[in-house]
């Protein structure tokens, strides 16, 4: 794909986001806002996904950016728009950090690194009440937060300005030399590749994007725990939107995040009424989605689509004369 069609689709992307935040309902706004944070998310998994890094505390990030953003609003009066550079620099810094403690740990022992993380700050902030409100919570100044439209229309250019690093990211070298970390890493070292340089500047970007979805998300709520701000549920949302979209790809956790959000409400609306079926459901559909699609919805896409390229192909082989019978002719 030409950097042109890239860029068209971005454009169209943030048109679509922009459009329906605009002139949808309030619940579309409010599916829109869903998406946008959740698309922020799997993109930060996904890039360290491609290096070959999983994280199983991508809570972290998005509970560290959540604090950073209401304690800086709270206590300097900052707007959203500075109190979310704050959020987007804790996240950046807490990632290098992490790069700079885990630059030997490969597999699943980063991957266990990260969860330890999470839970070390989710206790952390019930053992400081004094900062974080502990278990009581802490609520945002009701004078500061911005009204519900510019709140979506931050949570549609944050997707789009996510999607727009991860493709600069694809067509840069950085890219390359995080497939070969991801391949092999002492492989890619043996070539010339820092891996450590490279995981340094890899988490930070993610940190970095990961919580600045949690503070967008602490804006629109208004309200933080310890328990809503680390809670499992948003690592295992960042895994399972890239899985199900199609992982190690750009279109991947896009696609999975509106298909995750569009299968949520689904399963609500229609079979909401009996108490934990919905539930059921969604998790069957994602089981099944994932056993039948394993390299994910994109995948799939994909396969499809060349298919359907090569049946056309052979048609028109079969159909053209050849170059003998046109020179007979």
């Amino acid at each position: 794909m030409t950097a042109t069609n890239q860029a068209a689709i971005v454009a169209l992307c943030a048109a679509a986001f922009l459009s329906f935040t605009f002139f949808g309902s309030p619940q579309v706004g409010d599916w829109m806002f869903r998406i946008s944070t959740l698309m922020m998310l799997a993109i930060s998994w996904n890039l360290m996904a491609n290096a070959g890094l999983i994280s199983l505390g991508h809570s972290a990030f998005w509970g560290v950016g959540s604090y950073a953003a209401i304690l800086s609003a709270n206590a300097w009066g900052l707007p959203i728009y500075l109190s979310l550079i704050v959020s987007t620099l804790f996240g950046g810094l807490l990632g290098f950090f992490l790069a700079v403690a885990t630059g030997r740990l490969r597999g699943i022992f980063f991957a266990i690194a990260t969860l330890a993380l999470s839970e070390g700050l989710r206790i952390s902030a019930f053992m400081a009440p004094d900062v974080t409100g502990g278990a009581v919570g802490l609520f945002l100044d009701s004078t500061a937060r911005p009204s519900t439209i510019t709140l979506y229309v931050i949570g549609c250019i944050g997707a789009v300005a996510a999607i727009v690093i991860s493709v600069i990211l694809s067509r840069s070298r950085f890219h390359f030399a995080c497939r070969a970390m991801r391949a092999n890493e002492s492989a890619a070292q043996m070539l010339g590749i820092r891996p450590y340089t490279y995981r340094m500047g890899l988490l930070a970007i993610s940190g970095a994007i990961a919580s600045c979805a949690g503070g967008i998300n602490a804006w629109y709520g208004g309200y933080l725990d310890p328990e809503i701000g680390f809670t499992l549920h948003f690592t295992i949302l960042s895994q399972i939107a890239p899985i199900l979209g199609g992982v190690h790809t750009l279109p991947g956790p896009v696609i999975g995040s509106f298909a995750i959000i569009a299968l949520s409400e689904a399963s609500r609306i229609f079979f909401g009424q009996q108490e934990g079926f919905s539930q059921l459901i969604y998790g069957l559909v994602l089981v099944v989605g994932i056993l039948f699609m394993p390299a994910g919805i994109w995948g799939a896409i994909r396969k499809a689509w060349d298919r359907w390229s090569a049946r056309g192909h052979s048609q028109t082989g079969e159909d053209s004369p050849s170059p003998r019978e046109e020179a007979k002719a």
